[in-house]
């Protein structure tokens, strides 16, 4: 018959306080390891969001722009004071030489 080899009580109970420090240790790691990809994670969407709020101001802007542009006061005025055109109208029906049919 063998012998079995017993392991003293000290030493399992120390085996067992290793073992459950290894767990908590573990355990310490992985919470840490949550709560800082969570935070990213908030940081991330945080971030997203405002350069979402800036296109949608900038795009907001653009179209006013756009309307300005377009308007036709500006488009009257830019015609009188760059091309010198007047928004006079004759009287008179004024027929241009053109070729006999």
């Amino acid at each position: 018959m063998k012998e079995r080899t017993h392991i003293p009580v000290q030493r399992r109970k120390g085996l067992r306080w290793l073992a459950l420090i290894l767990v908590l240790v573990c355990e310490l790691l992985v919470h840490t390891w949550v709560r800082t990809e969570s935070t990213q994670t908030m940081l991330r969407i945080s971030n997203a969001q405002a350069g979402i709020q800036k296109m949608i101001s900038y795009r907001k802007a653009l179209h006013l722009e756009r309307d300005r542009l377009k308007s036709d006061a500006r488009i009257t005025r830019i015609a009188r004071s760059r091309l010198g055109l007047t928004s006079e109208t004759f009287t008179r029906t004024i027929y241009l030489p053109g070729e006999p049919n």
